[in-house]
């Protein structure tokens, strides 16, 4: 499969990398349908933030859920997901007002 990764300030490359696999109950694997650049992959690219070592980038996607692993509950195989690019657990009092991106 096809990735994008920087390498360093002004160093991005589409490339083959390895296709994923579940290695946990809790993994799931998703194909890339869209991604986008945002500010925190423009810091390393430009030289104001380290590289140091080659980094995959598009943390903020869109995609359909290929496979999950045994404890996976909330998608399924063959369902649209978006990636956030903030993580959150839907089940502290932030989340469940609303708020995922303040999760504790």
């Amino acid at each position: 499969m096809k990735g994008t990764v920087l390498y360093g300030p002004r160093d991005v490359r589409f490339e083959e990398i390895e296709t994923p696999k579940i290695t946990k109950p809790t993994d799931a694997i998703i194909r890339i349908s869209a991604t986008c650049v945002c500010g925190s992959d423009l810091w390393p690219y430009r030289g104001l933030q380290p590289v140091n070592e080659p980094t995959p980038m598009g943390h903020e996607y869109c995609g359909i859920v290929e496979e999950v692993g045994s404890a996976v509950r909330s998608v399924k195989p063959g369902q649209f997901v978006i990636g956030s690019f903030a993580t959150s657990d839907n089940t502290c009092p932030h989340c469940k007002a609303g708020y995922q991106s303040s999760c504790v």
